[in-house]
């Protein structure tokens, strides 16, 4: 062993040697990572290439790495940032930026309870990041989406600040209540989220098909908006600031062309023949008609939508991290000025997130949002004023009102404004319908997460949301409400309504990853187990405060409501409680990245259901195929992903009113019942013990592909929905009841939806991105529950009664109404004279008769003529004139004929307010720091009811001295005067000749009649933005501190392309009643407007 040692001893002192050798030729390299907006990037994975050896850099985004094994390349690694490499070279200092990645197969998308990446999807969601959402400037946000998700169909209602958003996920799945989705922000549900800055949202999800909606249990029926707010910024602190400020006009202002001061006179002229009325003591004699062609036009829809609003915006964030703790902080303030007088918009946005990891397991999260709205203007549309189920409307009555001053017309100073002929001054009516809501929401939630082992986790959540909004309506003396109020009549009065709702939400979920423990990578396992338990109070407080003096203004009635004579009704309409237990399960399961398979199951209890219908549950599953993965195609480089996936299952809605399966009641004044004073009144609804859960089943097939490095993207997805059991508020007659909850029928959606995205140009200096998506929906009713039909009115002053119907194996939203036939012509009259020389007109036997609609004293040539539809069975016979009955003994009928008098049977579906296809397509380029974005959104094939157009075609018999459009002025429209001498014509040859060139029947009605013509296509490609951008160069901003200045400018509502005949294809006036969707009738316009804005950040 001796003569071994000095051999061992030679080999120590060589390995000595060599690793201190090692040690002296060792790099130690520094450097700092930034983004691209030079701001540090913690977090970030730097190692040795093909090495072990990393580190991760500080919240300086510094890093310090020793280069033992003397690597060449050097690699920075962070999730949603590009892999960076870079080669050593002998260099000791290396300082990286790192881009942010596009790929959109790794993007994160939200789920329900938890994140996965895009590739790893198997239900259907649609996405939007910030960008979309901010690129229209709208006081909804959600507006900005229209067109740029699949499958969901976003409408603003109206023009005005603070209109309605509609989202339809796939269709209308119920027949009388709310069809919108459900909305989650951070994963708390809320009641709004109109209020919500768009500056703070992160992206937004929406979740379409029911395994994706399933685990939300009862409230996804109709889809899910997954919204998520923006995280804090790594490291420093970091100051952003977006703001903008622009103008707006009325959009497509000339859409109608009225009547002139000539015209007019010479419609009331003829009216007034017609019907023996006087003419002289407003206008003159018939020789005066000739004065009124030089007289100037009174505009007054410019008077009333002719001003110029602006908008201002202001948003500012600022945000940190350190090792423990992440905060962000946001303030943004929004004021509009409306088109309309009047009116106007204000809004407050305040936010706070903390995140603290006190331990490397163990986390909180804290955050607070609070909003104020404060909104001045009545609207254009007046179908909620108190008492006036039709709807005066401003922007109708701006239409109507009288071109020019007459005899009798008053100023808008004077208080006797108003005469049924001639309707409100228009100016004195947009002030005595004054309108101001304020609201206020705040919600606060934290969580906390606690990793117990690796890959299990626990999270417990709670938070609180709270609503309150206070409406106070005044009606001054023009208004419908005082009009026709006997006890008060020509006195102002006010409606004040308070709503309030406080929701409180705890939500516990345990969820283990099992890809630690199974040894085999190639499966990958997860569960997820959850409890949740919701409750909801609400309370609606409604005083209405009546017989204020004559000269009382607004503010003087809302400050003094003590001084009314009448404070004839306060109500207090309190609501049950609604509480909500749930619970619920998800498993998903994968093999070698190529086979999936994934089952949720969740368990609804609701107190809107009485005891043994209170529980729902909703399965759900998935399995998908990712043939891509398959070894038979991964040596194409070019394919990124071909997936192929099904989903089927069931969501719940509850969306009702709490209270409805027993007897409640409201609080009033004193009530006088046999003369017994009572204080608590019995609602309006019967209650139902038997209600139970609506239930709506889908299937989902979809094909997601992503070629060429996924430069060429897109999917495809057919769904088939079936609601039934519906929740529908069914009309009673006679039980002392207006209607009753019940679950009746059913409603099938079905469709096809496509999605693709190119990336034409992706260099340095120049990227050019196309995107665009279609979808394709049928809706049919499916049953009806043992019910015929369900007809409904518009009520838009029509003389017709319902003019909309549900029945089976239709779609929802068919408008009803007469088809023209042309004009009645002298033929079908036999022609005489009364003893003053005026023409008299009797129908023959033959004529269709439609006096009942048309009035006895416009029953005659040149009147609109209506169809009348064959409904009169005519039975084959033989020859002998036997009439001749099939095996049953039942007629065989041979045709059907009209019955010669136009009635309600003559009615015939004019077609449906629902579109078959909608979506939209977007540019977006950058070229040498500019860029320039556009953004299109479509429909084809819905109906709209175009009342505004119906009421200024048709002038009712008592409506003389109401405005119309051009085409119904004697010439272009029938007449039956004798312009040379201002007689009626008595020589029906003559009659023909002068109206040889007539294009429109007579304008004058009994009442207005809705036929074909004002049911018109309301397909529309709109030009919806466009921004051109610029971003300053870093290396000038660097120079004062600023790491991101960016400026722009942006148009919206540039072009639509439609046949519509209206001011814009894209409203719905009645939104207060599902039954009738596509009413145009005195819509707050539309604006189209331009605004410039800075982004900034440092």
């Amino acid at each position: 062993m001796l003569h071994r040692t000095p051999a061992l001893v030679k080999i120590f002192f060589a390995a000595v040697l060599m690793f201190f050798s090692a040690e002296a030729f060792a790099q130690t390299i520094t450097g700092k990572v930034t983004d691209q907006d030079n701001k540090a990037l913690p977090g970030v994975s730097v190692y040795l290439k093909g090495t072990t050896t990393g580190v991760i850099t500080d919240n300086q985004g510094n890093y310090s790495l020793n280069n033992r094994t003397g690597s060449k390349i050097i690699v920075f690694s962070c999730m949603g940032l590009k892999d960076h490499e870079e080669k050593v070279n002998g260099r000791t200092v290396i300082n990286v930026t790192m881009e942010e990645d596009v790929n959109i197969l790794d993007e994160t998308v939200v789920i329900g309870y938890q994140e996965v990446q895009r590739r790893d999807l198997l239900g259907s969601v649609a996405s939007a990041d910030n960008r979309a959402v901010t690129s229209l400037p709208s006081t909804n946000f959600t507006s900005a989406l229209s067109g740029k998700l699949a499958g969901v169909n976003v409408t603003t209602t109206e023009g005005e600040p603070d209109a309605d958003v509609q989202i339809r996920v796939r269709g209308v799945g119920s027949i009388t209540q709310d069809a919108s989705p459900l909305y989650i922000v951070d994963g708390f549900p809320v009641n709004s989220i109109s209020d919500i800055a768009p500056q703070d949202i992160k992206s937004v999800d929406v979740l379409k098909d029911a395994f994706s909606t399933a685990i939300y249990g009862s409230r996804g029926a109709y889809g899910v908006v997954l919204i998520t707010l923006k995280d804090s910024a790594r490291g420093r602190v970091t100051v952003e600031y977006n703001g903008y400020g622009g103008a707006k006009v009325m959009a497509n202002a000339e859409a109608y062309e009225l009547l002139t001061p000539y015209q007019f006179a010479a419609t009331v002229y003829e009216q007034s023949k017609v019907e023996g009325g006087t003419f002289e003591s407003r206008f003159g004699a018939f020789e005066d008609i000739n004065l009124y062609k030089d007289l100037p036009t009174n505009n007054w829809r410019e008077r009333i939508f002719g001003r110029v609003g602006t908008t201002m915006n202001h948003h500012a964030t600022v945000s940190g991290s350190s090792d423990k703790v992440k905060w962000s902080a946001s303030y943004g303030r929004m004021d509009e000025d409306a088109i309309m007088i009047y009116s106007n918009f204000h809004r407050n946005n305040l936010s706070f997130r903390t995140w603290y990891n006190p331990v490397k397991n163990l986390s909180f999260n804290i955050q607070v949002r609070y909003s104020s709205t404060d909104i001045r203007g009545a609207g254009s549309n007046s179908v909620n004023d108190k008492g006036n189920n039709a709807g005066t409307g401003r922007l109708i009555n701006s239409l109507r009102y009288a071109p020019m001053a007459m005899n009798y017309l008053k100023e808008v100073e004077d208080y006797d404004i108003y005469n049924e002929e001639y309707g409100a001054n228009p100016l004195r009516e947009v002030q005595d319908n004054e309108n101001r809501r304020y609201r206020e929401q705040w919600n606060a939630s934290a969580s906390v997460t606690w990793t117990i082992i690796p890959g299990m986790k626990l999270k417990v959540d709670g938070g609180v949301d709270n609503y309150s909004e206070r409406n106070d309506r005044y009606y001054g003396l023009s208004s419908y409400y005082t009009r026709q109020k006997a006890n008060v009549l020509g006195y102002p009065n006010t409606d004040t309504k308070t709503q309030y709702s406080r929701t409180y939400r705890n939500s516990n979920t345990l969820s283990y990853n099992f890809n630690n423990v199974i040894k085999n990578k190639k499966h990958k396992l997860d569960m997820l187990v959850g409890q949740e338990f919701s409750f909801r109070k609400s309370n609606t407080e409604t005083v209405v405060a009546e017989g204020f003096p004559k000269f009382y203004d607004v503010d003087m009635c809302l400050n003094y409501r003590s001084t009314a004579s009448l404070i004839s009704s306060a109500t207090n309409g309190f609501s049950e409680n609604e509480v909500m237990l749930s619970f619920f399960s998800r498993s998903n399961y994968s093999y070698d990245n190529r086979y999936s398979v994934s089952a949720t199951l969740r368990a609804d209890g609701s107190s809107k259901f009485a005891p043994g219908n209170q529980w729902g549950i909703f399965p759900s599953a998935a399995v998908s195929w990712t043939i891509s993965n398959e070894p038979f195609l991964k040596r194409y480089r070019q394919i990124n992903q071909i997936k192929l996936r099904y989903s089927f299952g069931t969501a719940g809605n509850n969306r009702i009113p709490a209270g409805n399966i027993r007897h409640t009641y409201s609080s009033a004044q004193d009530i006088r019942v046999y003369d017994v004073s009572n204080f608590i009144i019995p609602k309006s609804t019967m209650p139902n013990p038997d209600l139970r859960w609506e239930k709506t089943l889908s299937h989902n097939l979809g094909l997601d592909m992503a070629f060429f490095n996924q430069r060429l993207s897109g999917s495809v997805e057919l769904y088939h929905n079936t609601s039934k059991d519906l929740l529908i508020n069914y009309p009673l007659s006679g039980v002392g009841y207006k209607t009753q909850y019940r679950n009746l029928g059913s409603v099938l959606n079905q469709g096809i939806e496509g999605t693709i995205r190119i990336v034409a140009v992706e260099t340095r200096n120049f990227g050019l991105t196309l995107s665009g998506n279609v979808a394709y929906n049928q809706n049919k009713v499916l049953s009806l529950g043992g019910i015929d039909e369900i007809q409904t009115e518009s009520r838009i002053l029509t003389g017709i009664g319902w003019d909309y119907l549900v029945k089976e194996n239709e779609p929802l939203g068919v408008i009803y109404g007469y088809e023209r036939d042309g004009m009645y012509t002298p033929d079908e009259f036999v022609f005489s004279l009364n003893s003053n020389g005026n023409p008299v007109w009797t129908p023959l036997e033959t004529t269709v008769d439609a006096s009942n609609y048309l009035g006895s004293a416009y029953f005659r040539p040149g009147s609109l003529k209506l169809k009348d539809q064959p409904t009169v069975p005519v039975y084959k016979t033989d020859a002998d004139g036997n009439i001749l009955n099939d095996a049953d003994g039942k007629p065989i009928i041979d045709h059907y004929v009209g019955d010669g008098i136009i009635n309600s049977d003559d009615k015939v579906a004019l077609g449906s307010a629902l579109p078959f296809l909608t979506g939209g397509f977007n540019l977006s380029m950058q070229f040498f720091g500019f860029d320039l974005t556009a953004a299109f959104n479509y429909s084809i094939g819905n109906k709209l009811y175009n009342g505004d157009r119906l009421t200024l075609s048709q002038r009712h018999l008592k409506y003389y001295y109401r405005n119309m459009l051009s085409e119904c002025s004697p010439g272009t429209a029938w007449t039956n005067v004798d312009w040379e001498t201002g007689d009626l014509i008595t020589d029906p040859d003559l009659l023909v000749d002068v109206n040889k060139d007539a294009t429109r029947p007579l304008p004058y009605l009994h009442g207005v009649i809705l036929t074909d013509e004002f049911v018109e296509d309301a397909s529309f490609l709109r030009f919806n933005t466009l921004t051109l951008g610029y971003t300053i160069p870093r290396k000038f901003t660097q120079k004062i501190h600023i790491s991101n200045l960016r400026i722009y400018a942006t148009a919206n509502n540039l072009y639509c392309l439609t046949r519509y005949s209206g001011y814009d294809p894209e409203v719905n006036c009645r939104r207060n009643n599902p039954l009738t969707p596509g009413i145009d009738y005195s819509a707050y316009p539309k604006s189209m407007g331009i605004v410039g804005g800075v982004n900034l950040s440092f």
